[in-house]
């Protein structure tokens, strides 16, 4: 699937700033226009003298303009030094998250002692890792009035509520991705609004000085990136630990759990607490350089024949590459193998085409012994992916493993057969999703951080690696129009010109970079896009990242003890602004600002777009974009709204009824069943309401209706013998012939569902 973009801009102009005075001249330049240039310089006489300069000085503009371009789609993580609390103080009932094999740890006995120091009741939550039914009743029985499996850091049965949740799962570099999620999940489930921290060690470096050693722990924290956007009132943050742990460290450790400052992404270190940053990342020196070139031998591509790796290919080919080794699941049989192969051999290269699935380590080991000797490896393109999008309460370890199998698995095996061999290029393609998260890629993330971790972790042995966390690109690639994509979109990272994307990747390889972001993001949109759920310190070192978001914090000053991010102020804030209201006007607002959320979720323009009584699925919401939905009502509404909210109520009439009922309950009798006051019009809604959802799941010719439609007549004979009966003395007038019991008993089903339907708005 092609996608077409524009042409590659330049950067966004400033608002204060002015027209360009050369522009007209760099506009004939770059279409080599020599009467029109002859005529701007006011030499139409000598236009002979400028039929050579021309063509140069075009190309320069143009390579001048792309790498100015390039420049700006640069970025890298960075950490920033953050100030020591003297002396933490936590509070309430920590819960300390072990698998079974982890119990006794030293650095659990460390974690665990620090927490009580510092105030916090400790209890220790061991649940069976391979069954996750366990983890969600154990975590439901963690109420302040009952008990858990616990061991000794529990001084008797705790009453203190449960205020935190500290994971040690993530440290088990097997296992750790699949028990967090499995932990996120039963949090879920339990109804347990705690937020979740996971600690690490090693998983992330904060300098030169400073080596990563456990790049399996960084899957975790490319889920919890996600989870932060997906669960923002669940999820608290990420910790990296050193190896080596004192009492200060461990102090610290408590500082940021205690602390109420936003940072989620933190490492400490002997030297103090650090927080995550994205930075732009600009080039050094010559901008115009020649770049990377492949040289002799074998290059290497995961994905050989799939969009993305077809246009490494390509671009390779031209830069002189000897011989391709193009590698995928259905080698010479996956479709256009044969014109690709073709194409690469007049541009001079010899091509290769394999069948090899790379997530098989002896398959994989078979196909680099059967690189010719005369055509040693030389470089490794791993461009391989496939994506199996779902919301992280959604997402199952089949789909992680899917993911993960050609992303990670093949990326660590790619590694380890090659170590030993003197590269001149080992270059990673990861994704943005794995720096920042992205709602509904809770198992993508995690296989691309682990690519930036897996570049650093080869760095720190004296290898070469460069991982590209790469915006979409368009016309091909993993940038097909599916709900992330769209979303992505919407939030402004619109998608990379390939040829751009190409020489942004030499760029990266000719500077030698460890882990680089390339991608184009406007931010003005991303910014409130991705603070709208929860703030967030991440694009604190990003100009215009702040600048969007100051215009906002200064048009919208939260009030008086209502801090950013504070669940009550909001929730206080809306009731106040409408407790005067008269309960029709408070529906009404409310109902506005839902269909509101719902159209700018879809991409409408208006909320009048929105039907009030179709089913969101039918709306266009999938699991992706009701996650978005439910993170911006929540952020309106500042409720803490279950993942499943627009599932369970699935029109916006039915979520209005929903949220106004936890808004105002207790105001003017308000009641769950909307604002109208009438508290007899309620009785029985629900069910109906629950009546409606499962007939409109089931089709047509669904075994199931028959039974309903037998229990249904038997029901509505009563409510027809009733009315009968109220019509007899007087009391209901109608202008229709009523329905009687003999008519209901020789309907057919169609017939029955049309009258109810009629009868009763139930479709």
């Amino acid at each position: 699937y092609w996608l077409d973009t524009a042409p590659p801009g330049r950067h966004r102009a400033n608002a204060t700033t002015g027209p360009d005075p050369h522009t007209g001249f760099w506009e004939a330049v770059e279409r080599e226009d020599l009467e029109g240039l002859a005529r701007t310089l006011r030499l139409e006489e000598s236009q002979a003298e400028l039929t050579t300069l021309l063509p140069a000085l075009s190309a320069w503009h143009r390579q001048r303009s792309a790498a100015s371009t390039m420049d700006a789609w640069r970025y890298r993580e960075g950490w920033k030094p953050l100030p020591d609390t003297a002396t933490p103080a936590l509070s309430g009932s920590w819960l300390v998250v072990l698998a079974p094999d982890q119990k006794g740890d030293a650095l659990y006995e460390a974690i665990a002692t620090a927490l009580s120091r510092h105030g916090a009741t400790v209890e220790t939550v061991i649940v069976t890792p391979d069954d996750p039914r366990h983890w969600a009743d154990t975590l439901a029985a963690l109420t302040p009035h009952t008990t858990a499996h616990t061991t000794g850091h529990t001084t008797g049965h705790t009453t203190a509520p449960v205020v935190g949740l500290l994971s040690l799962l993530a440290r088990d570099e097997t296992a750790g991705l699949h028990r967090t999620l499995r932990l996120i999940q039963g949090l879920e489930a339990a109804g347990l609004f705690a937020p979740l921290w996971c600690v690490t060690q090693g998983a992330v470096s904060v300098g030169d000085h400073d080596p990563l050693t456990g790049p399996a722990q960084a899957l975790v924290w490319g889920l919890g990136r996600v989870a932060a956007q997906e669960l923002a009132t669940r999820w608290g943050g990420l910790v990296d630990l050193p190896q080596d742990l004192d009492e200060r460290t461990t102090a610290r450790l408590c500082a940021v759990l205690a602390a109420e400052n936003d940072e989620d992404q933190v490492a400490v270190r002997a030297t103090g607490v650090l927080g995550r940053r994205v930075v732009r990342a600009p080039r050094l020196g010559d901008v115009l350089d020649d770049g990377w070139s492949p040289g002799p031998g074998t290059v290497l591509i995961t994905g050989g024949t799939g969009a993305l790796g077809s246009q490494v290919a390509r671009r390779l080919a031209a830069r002189g590459a000897e011989h391709l080794l193009l590698v995928s699941r259905r080698g010479d049989t996956a479709p256009g193998a044969a014109e690709l192969v073709a194409e690469l051999t007049t541009s001079g290269a010899k091509a290769t085409v394999a069948a090899c699935d790379v997530g098989d380590a002896d398959a994989l080991r078979a196909l680099l012994a059967s690189i010719p000797a005369a055509y040693p490896l030389t470089s490794v393109f791993h461009t391989a992916a496939v994506l199996d999008d779902a919301a992280i309460t959604a997402l199952t370890p089949e789909q992680v493993d899917r993911v993960l199998r050609v992303k990670a698995d093949a990326a660590w095996r790619l590694h380890e057969l090659t170590r030993d061999l003197e590269l001149s290029a080992f270059a990673l393609f990861s994704s943005l999703a794995g720096t920042v998260g992205m709602v509904g890629q809770g198992n993508y993330a995690p296989a691309n951080a682990y690519m930036d971790a897996l570049a650093r972790h080869r760095r720190t042995r004296g290898l070469v690696a460069t991982s590209v966390a790469w915006g979409s690109w368009a016309q091909g690639g993993m940038a097909e129009r599916d709900a992330v994509t769209e979303l992505r979109l919407r939030h402004g990272v619109p998608l990379l010109p390939p040829e751009s994307a190409l020489l942004a990747l030499e760029a990266a390889l000719a500077d030698d970079e460890t882990a680089l972001v390339i991608a184009d993001i406007d931010w003005d949109r991303f910014a409130h896009a991705y603070t709208a759920a929860r703030p967030s310190h991440l694009l604190d070192e990003i100009p215009e990242a702040r600048r969007a978001l100051a215009i906002v914090d200064g048009a919208a000053a939260p009030a008086p003890g209502g801090g950013r991010g504070s669940t009550g102020g909001t929730v206080a804030t809306l009731r106040d602004r409408l407790a005067d209201a008269k309960p029709e006007e408070r529906e009404r607002r409310l109902l506005e600002a839902v269909r509101g959320q719902v159209a700018a979720v879809l991409g409408h323009g208006s909320a009048e777009a929105v039907g009030t009584r179709r089913p969101f699925l039918e709306l266009g919401l999938d699991s992706v974009t009701a996650v978005e939905l439910r993170n911006r009502l929540g952020s309106v509404t500042g409720l803490q709204l279950p993942a499943t909210v627009i599932f369970d109520f699935p029109t916006v009439t039915e979520l209005v009824d929903y949220l106004y009922a936890q808004l105002f309950s207790g105001i003017d009798g308000a009641s769950y069943g909307g604002a109208t006051g009438d508290g007899a019009a309620s009785d029985g809604a629900a069910e109906l309401d629950g009546l409606e959802r499962l007939l409109g799941s089931l089709p047509s010719d669904a075994p199931a209706r028959s039974e309903i439609a037998d229990r249904l007549r038997r029901l509505l004979r009563s409510a027809v013998d009733a009315m009968d009966a109220i019509d007899a003395v007087g009391t209901v007038d109608t202008a229709e012939e009523p329905v009687t019991s003999d008519d209901l008993e020789a309907a057919t089903n169609d017939e029955l569902f049309d009258y109810i339907e009629k009868e009763f708005g139930i479709s």
